[in-house]
């Protein structure tokens, strides 16, 4: 059997943290098993079939580097099915599903259901009334007095029992197919042979089982992945933070290292390594690895993971792709950081790094009387000046004639070797943490390094 899956999404752009994991299983499989990965948009709502969304999608998938195999003959394969185009399947469906008795037409409005007292759910009324008024109808499910078996990869054998099991709508007064009709006849024409799918789902599982019986198709292989969860344990949403993909990006997360982590909330590698290319995880995906509880999303770990990719990176592709996220990054100053190997340890993700060399490009604003502490003193205007002194006349500017110097200097001095350099940071970097700050003053360069030693000078004469 030629493995066929797909991932049915409403077009909301920028596509959902917990929705693209489900991607990526569902793609991981399909390259897995040398099968295809059809993408579907489920667009019937007229607010959710706007172009701009389905192409932030695409932009989406493409960003975290998957690819989907086919698409319809409308647009061609580089473009996703959709619902909106596929309604006449949908009536045909329908009229097979009324011609062969399996649904039946239900005239009750809410206000009638309501009157003859029922709660909740709905009491089959018109499953056996002989009338027909000439009034708008809805299209009802008559679900068959037996058990309904859902059989689950992760979660075995999953019973209904006709008691729990509602007369469900198929079609609405207007004529207009409902979710779970729309979903099962695409799957039935796509030929899907397995359903990845989240938990949310599971309850829907039974009435698609019964529509592809009802429709004499067979039913594909389901297996419903756990959901992923925030830190409170909660379902994940926007209380947690940057939940779509493309934000994660404009933070400047790797596409590979996200790729990375969401391949392993729910699953897990046979050697139990974390840090996996696609190519592995492709080669070791199997649905019997994935986990049958919720997965928690974890910023920390994200970021740690990005930090073990970006040092992966060579410098040129560091460079690259932190001048396409940010193309106001200092370009000199960043490829001098580079060449010198001060940044790929130090930042977490690529947004960090403009304002972590901004300095090295622009003279940073200092306020002697704020936060930095370590100007203004006596003891800090020794060092600075001595300092300044020392470099003005270095005969060779470089990282370790600039180190040899300025230690050389705070120890004749009698400065502390660590906290004598506190004031030398911050007038090199406005703050007291910054790069590496020899090579930084070597990157500025001598002009401008004496003279923000000496800017920041501070008349410490008491004020009377």
């Amino acid at each position: 059997m030629t493995v066929r899956v797909r991932y049915a999404g409403a077009p909301s752009g920028d596509i959902h943290i917990g929705n693209m994991r489900t991607v990526l299983f569902n793609w991981f499989f399909a390259r897995h098993e040398g099968g295809t990965f059809v993408w579907r948009v489920e667009d019937t709502d007229p607010e959710r079939a706007k172009p701009e969304l389905i192409a932030r999608a695409a932009e989406t998938f493409r960003w975290i580097g998957i690819d989907w195999d086919e698409g319809p003959e409308v647009g061609g394969p580089h473009e996703p099915y959709r619902q909106s185009q596929r309604d006449a399947k949908y009536r045909e469906a329908l009229a097979e599903l009324e011609e062969s008795g399996a649904v039946y037409r239900c005239y009750c409005t809410r206000e009638d259901i309501q009157a003859r007292g029922v709660k909740t759910g709905y009491d089959r009324f018109c499953r056996t009334r002989t009338d027909h008024p000439d009034a708008p109808y809805a299209l009802r499910f008559a679900v068959p007095e037996e058990d309904v078996v859902v059989h689950d990869l992760l979660r075995g054998e999953v019973r209904t029992p006709f008691a729990e099991m509602q007369d469900f709508v198929v079609a609405r007064s207007d004529g207009s197919p409902t979710f779970v009709v729309a979903n099962t006849v695409d799957d039935m024409e796509m030929e899907i042979t397995h359903v990845l799918r989240g938990t949310d789902l599971l309850p829907a599982a039974a009435q698609n089982v019964l529509l592809f019986r009802a429709l004499g198709a067979e039913v594909p292989v389901y297996a419903h992945v756990p959901l992923v969860l925030g830190p409170d344990k909660a379902r994940l949403g926007a209380r947690h933070g940057a939940v779509g993909s493309l934000a994660y990006r404009d933070a400047g997360y790797l596409p590979e290292a996200l790729m990375n982590y969401l391949a392993l909330l729910g699953w897990g590698s046979p050697s139990g390594e974390e840090l996996l290319d696609r190519d592995r995880i492709v080669s070791e995906f199997t649905i019997d690895r994935i986990h049958d509880a919720p997965a928690v999303f974890d910023t920390t770990k994200l970021t740690w993971m990005n930090s073990e990719y970006l040092q992966k990176l060579s410098r040129e592709e560091f460079e690259r792709r932190a001048l396409e996220l940010r193309p106001d990054t200092p370009r000199e100053a960043l490829h001098k950081a580079l060449e010198l190997d001060l940044l790929q340890t130090r930042v977490k993700t690529l947004a960090q790094v403009p304002d972590a060399i901004r300095y090295l490009a622009e003279r940073p604003p200092i306020d002697p009387k704020g936060e930095e502490k370590w100007l203004g003193t006596e003891e800090a205007n020794r060092i600075l000046e001595g300092v300044a002194e020392a470099l003005e006349s270095l005969e060779e500017w470089t990282p370790d004639a600039v180190r040899e110097s300025v230690q050389s200097t705070l120890e004749s001095l009698g400065a502390h070797r660590r906290k004598g350099t506190k004031p030398i940071f911050v007038a090199i970097s406005g703050s007291e943490v910054a790069l590496p700050i020899f090579q930084s003053m070597w990157i500025i360069g001598r002009e401008e390094t004496l003279a923000r030693l000496r800017d920041a000078i501070v008349d410490s004469t008491p004020t009377v």
